[in-house]
């Protein structure tokens, strides 16, 4: 395919290809009863992401495909399944006596050892832990196992990837490197004297170099050896022979980013180039003898004769993998009456308990205890409200709202009605210290401020530890010393997930401390988990695996003891009264109330009913769009002259166009293309940062509908609810819990489990809120991954996960990219340099489990038309960091490289296409602020509450009709 050849357009052409006839898995209705009642096999004659092990003489012969182990006969032919789907087994290695398997296996939701026959039988589990243990190698004689791992490190301040050796009967575990590097990709020396490993050296930015350096360590001690070093790329997967020569491979031309391939992969010898034309999987080579190497390309078990040109043959087989064929409940249309409220976001609870403030349906409300509620505000539709903190006198209420353009804190006064602002644009989660004279609140890159309410000066109390998403809103201890929040650690410089961790600083000396609530015990998540400081100081309320707990601390913050789970329940968004030491937090929906003091009762903690409703916007006008030509996404030629009737919220007709159409207001569209909304399948709300501006910005470019894929839960429910009642404007927005995770996690909205308890409620919570999909992150273990299909399909919503393996054999949907982060470094959705291969295909070909194209190569593509960023809906709606993004690309043509890796990846969609895969179409927007932004104006002069200014970029017209127009 010629390089030059793509644009903008043919992207697109391509993607719609994909949408025109499938329908989207986000609102399939037709489904049936939730059951896996049947299933099917998937018959696979290639790898993708796999890799392979063997005999010296080839005897034995054991492929990993999918993260299932086949043993496939010498010659080639059907292959027996010897492991199930749950272990998730990679990069077998078979002992030198061809008898036994260690694999690393991720059962459980940890990275561990295990060892079985060739056979499948006497599966045993070899290390256990909160550690991570990757990549296995045997001793040549057959007793240890060497491996890399973190052991040895604090959960707090992380650790590095050193070699660690075992015993293969699972005894002592001792550690052989550490430094400020990761070691990996471990394997013998011939002698069992020293081991070979990839070297990685530390970054400043806390990643690593990506692994340029092959070292030889001495198992026992002493001088380690440099044997190969590259100046770009990484080095992985060594192999070293009877007499000691190393195969690798080499990957050059990479990024940081798992989601962009490498330019090139090449197989090494010796530092010498073997082979650079072969789609190489990320595995290590297996020597059979001195001259020949069998290794995985082109989706290929290769054998390869050194020194003998043309000496190349390939390992034909045939592994046949059943799956189930999930099915669900019918999901009921979007109802047209009237519904309890759901999306109560952030309450907070008065100083004296009295009432509770909290944001639902775009507006500010006040509740008494046992009260009705009364709206303080309502934001202007094209605007957003949201954060309430209360002044330590309960006399006013902070808020945020965007109303001037970026997202600022404002103070409501109760008495007067007075409405004033407090800061300047792009400050966010608002904390007043307990005198009133501070406010701690966030930036919107996370940093933690201190702000002079008298004077307006603002200080960095701290920057966030990590970039993908912001840290958790700030608390003051009783006495307004100290400020803590919730952010996240990273336990190794190779992969960036860590644990949700409590920081406190002292906001007279600037020193800091970092604790967990237990050891390796992550709170929830960043957005609704805490930690908030009880009123007397001496302890902190935090949701962890999704339940309320009391952590008792000192009057520093430091943990004075174990913590004390207060209740059973899902649980979200604790907040304290300040002179009655009561506790309020949300649970499925509800205001729930209790006092810490006696913990439950046989009657549990008290229901605060909120008497709200929501139903559809009622909009009961008639319009005739009146189109030259309309394309519908059925087929390829654009009707002409067409009439498009609309009854309320409803297309009633299309038809040729008539001169009259009595009862009907027209809509002039006849100079005009007109097409259905469009719908962004994969996007991320991010209100706190983007205000409304996310949603205005897709409408204008003609989205109507969104499905959100991983949010705070009860942040997308409110979004949700406001927009289809008519109080926000946007396309329309499918709601998605957090992401569902493991131990460790990596996002904000990234949800931490340890606990099979705390999955179940995380899992309870979405479905009384009646999300429209299930997610799982990278982090969540197999089994995880069927209880959220299961949960999803009873609900009557599909599932899904960024990982084809184990998605599809755990009973979900889809997957949300065809490759982006994974939980192993290169997973089995494409190989290093982008290339799919037949098994993969054989995922979605079917048609039952479907695929959302997220093509992140085509961003260069703005550079091929820079008057782009000047747009209109650019430089109006988008926030700054958004513009100086897309100006910033638009004004760098692209490479050569960046052509290639786009090409490789429309490639691998076409291919999925052409053989009947269900693919639609999402941006994964937005992407967050990257830039720090100028110092803030100074705060304006408070405006009347009932009449808000929009800003001049956000003018109110709101859309009547859910069609977009193109000249």
């Amino acid at each position: 395919m010629d390089q030059g050849s793509f644009s903008r357009r043919s992207l697109l052409q391509v993607s719609a290809a994909g949408l025109t006839t499938a329908a989207v898995p986000a609102v399939s209705a037709g489904a049936a009863v939730s059951a896996v009642a049947t299933g099917t096999t998937l018959r696979y004659r290639e790898l993708t992401g796999g890799s392979v092990t063997a005999s010296r003489d080839a005897s034995v012969l054991v492929a990993e495909i999918q993260g299932v182990l086949w043993r496939v006969p010498p010659r080639g032919g059907a292959a027996a399944r010897i492991t199930d789907w749950e272990l998730e087994a990679t990069r077998p290695a078979l002992s030198p006596d061809g008898r036994r398997l260690a694999v690393v296996g991720y059962r459980g939701g940890g990275f561990h050892l295990w060892t079985l026959g060739t056979d499948g039988e006497g599966l045993r589990q070899v290390t256990d832990g909160p550690w991570d243990d990757r990549g296995v190698a045997w001793s040549p004689d057959g007793t240890r196992l060497v491996f890399s791992s973190e052991r040895g490190g604090d959960p707090v301040t992380g650790a590095s990837f050193g070699l660690c050796t075992a015993e293969a009967n699972g005894g002592r575990i001792v550690r052989l490197t550490g430094g400020p590097f990761e070691d990996l990709d471990p394997v013998w020396w011939p002698d069992g004297r020293s081991v070979v490993c990839v070297r990685a050296a530390h970054t400043p930015d806390g990643g690593d170099d990506g692994g340029l350096t092959l070292v030889r360590v001495p198992a026992g001690g002493g001088r380690e050896q440099v044997m190969h070093r590259v100046g770009e790329g990484r080095l992985l997967c060594p192999s070293v022979s009877p007499s000691g020569r190393v195969a690798c491979l080499h990957l050059s031309g990479t990024t940081a980013s798992p989601s962009l391939p490498a330019a090139r992969s090449a197989l090494l010898v010796d530092g010498r180039v073997v082979t650079e034309d072969e789609d190489l999987a990320a595995a290590p080579p297996c020597w059979l003898g001195d001259d020949r190497l069998l290794y995985v390309a082109g989706g290929r078990l290769r054998l390869r004769a050194l020194g003998a040109p043309g000496s190349v043959r390939d390992v034909p087989f045939t592994a046949d993998m059943p799956v189930p064929q999930p099915r669900r409940r019918p999901r009921r249309p979007f109802p047209e009456t009237a519904r309890p409220v759901r999306g109560i976001h952030l309450p907070a609870l008065s100083p004296d308990g009295s009432g509770v403030a909290f944001v639902a349906l775009n507006a500010l409300w006040l509740m008494p205890l046992d009260g009705t509620p009364r709206k303080l505000l309502q934001a202007a539709a094209v605007h957003h409200v949201h954060m309430p903190a209360w002044a330590p006198d309960g006399r006013s209420l902070m808020y945020c709202t965007d109303r001037e353009g970026l997202t600022a804190v404002r103070r409501l006064h109760l008495d007067t009605g007075q409405d004033e602002p407090v800061t300047g644009p792009g400050r966010l989660h608002p904390a007043p210290s307990p005198d009133g004279s501070h406010l701690a609140c966030q930036d919107v890159t996370g940093n933690l401020l201190l702000h002079d309410l008298a004077t307006g000066d603002e200080r960095v109390l701290a920057r966030p530890l990590a970039a993908d998403g912001p840290p958790g809103a700030p608390t003051w201890s009783p006495d307004g010393r100290y400020v803590a929040f919730c952010d996240r650690n990273r336990l190794n410089h190779r992969f960036r997930e860590g644990y949700h961790l409590i920081r406190v600083l002292d906001t007279r000396t600037g020193t800091e401390r970092r604790h967990l609530p237990a050891a390796h015990q992550s709170l929830s998540d960043r957005a609704a988990a805490g930690p908030v400081w009880s009123p007397d100081g001496r302890s902190m309320a935090l949701v962890a695996e999704s339940a309320l707990w009391l952590l008792p601390v000192t009057g520093d913050g430091t943990p004075a003891g174990p913590a004390r789970r207060l209740t059973d329940e899902p649980a979200d968004h604790p907040t304290w009264a300040r002179e009655t030491n009561t506790l309020l937090y949300l649970s499925s929906g509800r205001l729930r109330l209790l006092d810490p003091a006696t913990g439950p009762v046989p009657s549990g903690p008290r229901t605060l009913p909120v008497p709200l409703t929501h139903r559809p916007a009622r909009n009961r006008e008639r319009l005739r769009v009146h189109a030259g030509q309309l394309w519908d996404a059925t087929g390829t030629t654009p009707r002409q002259d067409i009439d498009i009737l609309i009854d309320g919220r409803r297309i009633t007709a299309v038809e040729p166009h008539r001169t009259r159409r009595p009862g009907h207001r027209t809509i002039d569209a006849s100079r005009h293309t007109v097409l259905p909304g469009l719908f962004d399948s994969h996007t991320h709300p991010y209100s706190a940062t983007y205000g409304a501006r996310h949603s205005l910005t897709a409408l204008a470019y003609g989205i109507t509908t969104t499905a959100c894929l991983g949010a705070s839960l009860y942040e997308a429910v409110r979004l949700r609810e406001s927009l289809a009642s008519g109080h926000s404007t946007g396309p329309r927005l499918l709601a998605c819990a957090e992401l569902i995770d493991g131990a460790r996690t990596a996002y904000a909205m990234g949800r931490a489990h340890r606990s099979a308890a705390g999955v179940q409620r995380t899992l309870e919570r979405a479905t009384a809120l009646d999300v429209d999909f299930v997610k799982t992150y990278v982090r969540a273990s197999g089994e995880v991954m069927a209880w959220a299909a299961e949960a999803a399909h009873r609900l009557g919503v599909p599932s899904g996960s960024h990982l084809c393996a184990p998605g599809r054999a755990a009973g979900q949907d889809l997957t949300t990219h065809l490759q982006a982060t994974q939980r192993l470094p290169y997973g089995h959705a494409a190989d290093p340099t982008g290339h799919i291969h037949q098994n993969l295909v054989q995922q979605y070909a079917d048609g039952t489990f479907a695929l959302i194209m997220t093509p992140f190569t085509a961003q260069f593509l703005l550079g091929t038309d820079p008057a782009l960023a000047e747009d209109p809906r650019v430089v109006t709606l988008m926030p700054p960091w958004d513009v100086a993004s897309v100006r910033e690309r638009a004004g760098t043509p692209p490479t050569a490289r960046q052509r290639q890796a786009l090409v490789t990846e429309i490639a691998d969609y076409r291919r999925l296409a052409s053989h009947g895969a269900v693919l639609a179409l999402g941006t994964d927007a937005p992407p967050g602020p990257r830039r720090p932004l100028p110092p803030p104006r100074p705060a304006r002069p408070a405006r009347s509450r009932l009449h808000p200014r929009s800003g001049p970029a956000l003018r109110h017209r709101r859309s009547r009709t859910a069609l977009r127009t193109r000249p």
